[in-house]
C-alpha cells in the first residue's frame, strides 16, 4: 500500500452556539473559532465585501478610467493566458464596455512568456493606445513599465502576485499585498483584484449593485487560481456559483448548457465543476493555442460565434487530455525504468513534451510518488528547456531553485509550485545539484504523505442529512478543503479496475450491515494487487451527493486505503451528538400533497405510511440510526413533510424527522403516573443513577428540575 501518515484533528469544542457539533468541529479545524467569524463564514453576505477604496491607488485608477471615458480614449486590457488572466480580461472588458468605454484587450501567447513585453506595448501604442490596465500581471514588470512610460503609455496595474523590492512606476498600482493598504485580506486572485477595481468604479457611478452580475466570471477565475477561499474570495465564489445556472453572458451560458446538458437548470454547481470541468476548457486554449479564444467566448453576444468557439475549445481540451495522458504515461515508464522514484526529487525531461501541460503532469507524478517533481520540455532548436515543478510539504521548491540559480536562465514561483528555463547543456549539472539539495533538506518523514482527517465517521452518517448539513461550509477549495473523513475496519467487496485506461479502482464498502456501493479511488491501479489480498481496510474519503434517475446517491471518493487498524470497541457516543431534526428524502409515485405521514417501526426496517396506507420505506442509513436510538434509549420520533418535488421518475419527498417529546397520560394516581413516565422515558430499561435522582426530586421532594 502507499506510505501515508493519517492525522486526525483532535478538537473538542467548549461551546456549542446552537450549531451542529460536527459543523463546529469542521469550522475549528479550519481555524474559524470566533463567533463573528463563524457567523460571517456560515452566512456570506455581499455587504461584507470590504470597501474597495481601502486598496491603495484604486481611487486614482477610477478617476483615470472616468477621464478616459470623458475623452473617448480606448482602454487596453493586458491579461494572461491562464484562467485567472482570461476571466480578469473578460470581466474588465464587459464592465468597461457596459459603461460606454471603448475597450480592446491583449493576451500574450504562451511562447511570448508571462506578463508585459515590449513588443506587445509597441503594438498597442501603434494601435493608438494611451492607457493600459494590466490584470493578473504587471507587479514585477519594472523595466517593461519604464519602457511603456517612454512610449507615452499610462499603466494601471491590477495584480495579486508577490511584489518586487520596489513598485513599478505605473500611474496606479493595485495589489492586495501592498503594505499601504487598509484592505486587510491579502489573498485575492487576479480576477478578484480586478473586480475590486470594477466595484469601486461602479460604486462611484452609483451602479454598485450592477457589478454583482459579474461574479460568475469572478468565481471561475478565483477557483481556478487556487487562492484561499476565505473572506472576499468566499463571498465572490459563494454568490458567483449561484449565477452559473443562468449566466447573463451568452458564451458562458451556452458552454454550461453544452457541458452539463442533462441538468444545467437544477444542478447545484460546485467548485469541482469549476476546477475540473469548466476551467480546464478555458485553460486548454492558452495551453495549446491562443487564450484569446476563451475571452472571445466570454464577451461575445453572437450565437453562431459562441457555438464555433465552444466546439473549438472542447476539441482543444480533448486534445490537451490526450497529450497530457501520453506524457504522464511516458514519465511513469521512465521513472520506473530508471528507478527515478528512489531519489528524493524526480526529474524527467524529453523533447516531445508539451510545455502547456507539463505542470499538470508534474502534479500527477507528485500525487503518485509524493516526491518533489520536475518535468522539463527540451527545445532543441532553441537550446533550452522549460520546466514545471511541484513539491511536497517541507521542501520549498523556489528556495531550492534559488540555490542553483547560477545554472538557470530564469525562474519563479512559490513553495509548492514553480517554473524555470535552463540551457540544455546545464541540465545534467542541474539534476546533480538539485538532488544534493533535496538529500540535504528532506527527511524521510517529509516524503510520507500526510492524510489530514477532519472526522472519524460512523457509517450511518453517510446520509443525505449529514451531507446536506456540511453543505453549509461550501464552496470548498484551497483554504477550505472538502472535509476528509475516515471509517475504520470496513469490509470491501466487488473490487474492480475501471476507466478507459483501467487506472482507477471501484469497490463496495460494508460496515454494520450498511453497504455503500461504487466507491471510487482515482489513479490507484498501482495498489490493486495488494487490495485483492485484503478483506478489511481503513478508508479515508470525501463525500458527495449525486443523483441517478431522480434519486440521491451517496458517493465516497477515496483518498487513501490502508490495512485495517486494531479492531475498535463498540462506541455509541456519537449518538449523543445527533442534531435534530434529521432531514432525508424518500421517493414515491403517489401524490401525497400535505397528507400526514407516520413512521412504522419493524424489526429491520421503518415504513412510512400516509393515511394508514403504505407509502414507502425509509432509507437504510436513517433506518439504522433510528432503530438503534429506539433500541438503546427508547426514543420516539415524529415526521413531517418539508417539501415535495415532482421529478420525471418520481416525487422527491423531503422529510424532517424529529425527537418526539410529546407525553400523554390519563393516570390519576401518582404511582400510575410514575409508571407512565418511566415507560415514556426508558421503556423496559432499568433506571440509572441520574434518572433515579431526577425522579426522586420530582416525586419525593416536589422540586422543579427543569
Amino acid at each position: 500500500m502507499r506510505e501515508t501518515k493519517w492525522i486526525l484533528k483532535q478538537f473538542k469544542p467548549d461551546k456549542y452556539k446552537n450549531i451542529d457539533l460536527d459543523i463546529l468541529r469542521l469550522l475549528h479545524n479550519r481555524g474559524i473559532t470566533e463567533d463573528k467569524d463563524i457567523d460571517n463564514f456560515l452566512n456570506p453576505d455581499l455587504d461584507n465585501i470590504s470597501d474597495p477604496f481601502t486598496l491603495k491607488d484604486i481611487d486614482k485608477a477610477v478617476q483615470r478610467i472616468l477621464k478616459a471615458k470623458d475623452n473617448n480614449e480606448t482602454i487596453w486590457i493586458y491579461g494572461d493566458y491562464d484562467v485567472d488572466g482570461i476571466t480578469s480580461t473578460s470581466l474588465c472588458y464587459l464592465a468597461l464596455t457596459e459603461i460606454g468605454i471603448d475597450v480592446k484587450y491583449y493576451i500574450p501567447l504562451r511562447d511570448e512568456g508571462y506578463g508585459l513585453n515590449n513588443e506587445a506595448m509597441d503594438y498597442i501604442k501603434g494601435q493608438g493606445g494611451s492607457l493600459i490596465i494590466t490584470v493578473d500581471c504587471g507587479i514585477t514588470a519594472l523595466k517593461e513599465i519604464d519602457y511603456a512610460n517612454e512610449l507615452g503609455l499610462e499603466i494601471i496595474v491590477t495584480d495579486h502576485h508577490e511584489m518586487a523590492q520596489s513598485l513599478p512606476r505605473a500611474f496606479a498600482t493595485i495589489n492586495p499585498k501592498r503594505s499601504e493598504n487598509t484592505f486587510e485580506f491579502k489573498y485575492l486572485a487576479g480576477v478578484g483584484t480586478a473586480f475590486m477595481l470594477i466595484l469601486a468604479l461602479y460604486t462611484t457611478l452609483n451602479k454598485k449593485e450592477d457589478s454583482y452580475k459579474f461574479l460568475d466570471i469572478v468565481a471561475i477565475g478565483t477557483v481556478a487560481d487556487i487562492v484561499k477561499l476565505a473572506e472576499e474570495n468566499r463571498i465572490f465564489t459563494y454568490f458567483g456559483i449561484k449565477l452559473l445556472n443562468n449566466s447573463k453572458w451568452l458564451g458562458l451560458n451556452m458552454l454550461i448548457k453544452t457541458v452539463f446538458e442533462e441538468d444545467y437548470k437544477e444542478r447545484k454547481f460546485s467548485t469541482y465543476d469549476i476546477g475540473f470541468i469548466i476551467a480546464p476548457i478555458f485553460n486548454a486554449a492558452g495551453r495549446l493555442e491562443d487564450a484569446k479564444k476563451a475571452v472571445e467566448l466570454l464577451i461575445s453576444d453572437n450565437h453562431v460565434q459562441c457555438t464555433n468557439i465552444i466546439s473549438e475549445l472542447l476539441s482543444n481540451n480533448s486534445q490537451r487530455k490526450d497529450i497530457q495522458n501520453n506524457i504522464f504515461e511516458y514519465a511513469v515508464n521512465e521513472i520506473e525504468r530508471q528507478k527515478l522514484n528512489t531519489k528524493n526529487i524526480i526529474v524527467v525531461a524529453n523533447k516531445d513534451f508539451h510545455h502547456g501541460v507539463i505542470g499538470i503532469v508534474a502534479s500527477k507524478i507528485l500525487d503518485r510518488y509524493y516526491k518533489p517533481t520536475i518535468i522539463m520540455e527540451i527545445k532543441e532548436d532553441e537550446g533550452i528547456a522549460t520546466a514545471s515543478c511541484r513539491s511536497v510539504e517541507g521542501f520549498n521548491i523556489t528556495t531550492a531553485l534559488t540555490s542553483v540559480s547560477h545554472l538557470l536562465l530564469k525562474y519563479g514561483g512559490h513553495s509548492g509550485a514553480a517554473g524555470f528555463s535552463i540551457a540544455i547543456e546545464n541540465i545534467e549539472k542541474f539534476i546533480e545539484e538539485i538532488n544534493k539539495i533535496a538529500d540535504a533538506t528532506l527527511s524521510q518523514d517529509n516524503l510520507i504523505r500526510p492524510v489530514k482527517l477532519d472526522l472519524e465517521l460512523p457509517i450511518y452518517k453517510v446520509s443525505y442529512d449529514f451531507i446536506n448539513k456540511i453543505s453549509v461550509l461550501e464552496p470548498f477549495g484551497f483554504g477550505n478543503p472538502s472535509p476528509l473523513f475516515s471509517i475504520k475496519n470496513c469490509k470491501i467487496s466487488n473490487l474492480r479496475l475501471i476507466g478507459k485506461e483501467k487506472n482507477h479502482l471501484m469497490m463496495n464498502i460494508v460496515k454494520d450491515d450498511l453497504e455503500i456501493r461504487n466507491c471510487v479511488w482515482f489513479n490507484s491501479d498501482d495498489v490493486y494487487d495488494e487490495l485483492c489480498e485484503l478483506e478489511y481496510v481503513d478508508i479515508a474519503f470525501k463525500l458527495k451527493l449525486e443523483t441517478f434517475k431522480d434519486r440521491y446517491m451517496y458517493k465516497l471518493y477515496l483518498e487513501d486505503v490502508q490495512p485495517p487498524s486494531i479492531q475498535e470497541k463498540n462506541d455509541d457516543t456519537s449518538l449523543y451528538d445527533i442534531s435534530y431534526p434529521l432531514e432525508t428524502v424518500v421517493y414515491t409515485r403517489k401524490k401525497i400533497d400535505d397528507a400526514k405521514l407516520n413512521l412504522v417501526f419493524l424489526e429491520n426496517e421503518i415504513n412510512i405510511t400516509c393515511d394508514r396506507s403504505f407509502l414507502t420505506t425509509l432509507d437504510l442509513q436513517t433506518t439504522h440510526l433510528l432503530l438503534k436510538l429506539k433500541k438503546l434509549y427508547n426514543y420516539d420520533f415524529s415526521i413531517k413533510v418539508k417539501d415535495i418535488i415532482m421529478k420525471d421518475e418520481n416525487y422527491n419527498v423531503h422529510i424532517y424527522i424529529d425527537r418526539n417529546y410529546d407525553f400523554t397520560s390519563y393516570s390519576i394516581k401518582e404511582s400510575s403516573l410514575f409508571v407512565d413516565i418511566k415507560n415514556f422515558l426508558i421503556g423496559d430499561f432499568q433506571y440509572n443513577s441520574i434518572q433515579k435522582k431526577v425522579l426522586g426530586e420530582i416525586f419525593k421532594k416536589k422540586n422543579n428540575v427543569s
